[in-house]
Parts: structure tokens; sequence; C-alpha cells
């Protein structure tokens, strides 16, 4: 079942897949692809398990920038940096895996990724991240919930689980 979502909106996006067993995720490298090409954000990726490779330094358009932080010690450098700055040019902060993201961060790193996404609008960023579980217990406090639109399964018994957009 299809499910649109649009970058447009400055909505933080979180899709439900487990990162850690599949292929990099298709919807990731869209919104990448789109923000590149576009040229209407600068592009960010957290990518713990080194499955987009493709996206590290790569730059569509001089005025367009794009970051890739696969270490956790890259990881809280750039967090640092996203929680000290408001950037006139919009953002888009792609986290695959959110779960290994937040594992692999310091205490501080973890909080000012949370405060990141509580005032993404403010910062003009925009989230997008896949775990595997949506659980907020497993996250900070906050985390999950400045999330305004998750994509999980459907539970239908007996039939393939289709996707569905769930809106705060």
């Amino acid at each position: 079942m299809p499910v649109s979502w649009d970058l447009s909106a400055g909505r933080n996006l979180l899709i439900a897949r487990d990162e850690r067993l599949a292929p990099p995720s298709v919807s990731l490298d869209l919104a990448a692809m789109n923000a590149l090409s576009g040229g209407t954000h600068d592009v960010v990726v957290f990518d713990p398990h080194h499955r987009h490779r493709w996206l590290t330094g790569l730059n569509a358009r001089p005025s367009v920038a794009c970051l890739s932080a696969m270490t956790p010690a890259q990881m809280s450098r750039v967090v640092t940096d996203l929680a000290a700055t408001v950037m006139a040019r919009p953002r888009l902060l792609l986290v695959a895996d959110l779960a290994a993201t937040v594992a692999a961060l310091g205490a501080p790193s973890r909080a000012a990724l949370t405060d990141l996404a509580v005032t993404a609008r403010e910062r003009r960023l925009t989230i997008v991240a896949t775990t595997a579980d949506t659980n907020p217990r497993w996250f900070p406090e906050q985390l999950i919930e400045a999330f305004d639109d998750i994509v999980e399964p459907q539970v239908v018994a007996g039939r393939y689980r289709e996707p569905r957009l769930w809106t705060r």
C-alpha cells in the first residue's frame, strides 16, 4: 500500500522497519535524492550500519551540502553542530536506525538529539528516521513523541502487513 509524505511540510517522520536486517532503506534514499536534486535542503545522514555510503560527501549542487556521519564520534560532533546553530537554509537529518544511533551516542549527545527533534521546526530541521521499534521506553524521553508522522506496518492476521501512516 503506497504511503506518501511531503518533505516540504516540515514534519518529522519515523518509519518502523528493521534497519539491522533489511537492505538500505529506500525511503531514506528517496528523501535524500529528493532534497539534493531539488536543492531544497542540506542533508545530514546518520548511518551507524554503513549502508548508505553513496551519500557520503555527495553534493548535488554547489549550494547544497550533504554530510554523512557513521561513527559515534562523528554523530556526536554533528549533533553538537546542529544544536549550536539555527540555519537560514532548511536541513534534512536522515537517521538510519534510530535505536542504533541512540545507543551509540553518549548521554549529552542523546539529550542534544532529543532536543533537536523536539525543536526541529524552529531550527528549520526535518528529521526522517527508521527504527525497528517505536516503543518510547527504549528511547530518551520525548524523542519518539517528537515525530509528527509515523509509518508502521498495520497488523492484519494471516495477511501481508501493509504500511500505514499515522499522524499526530
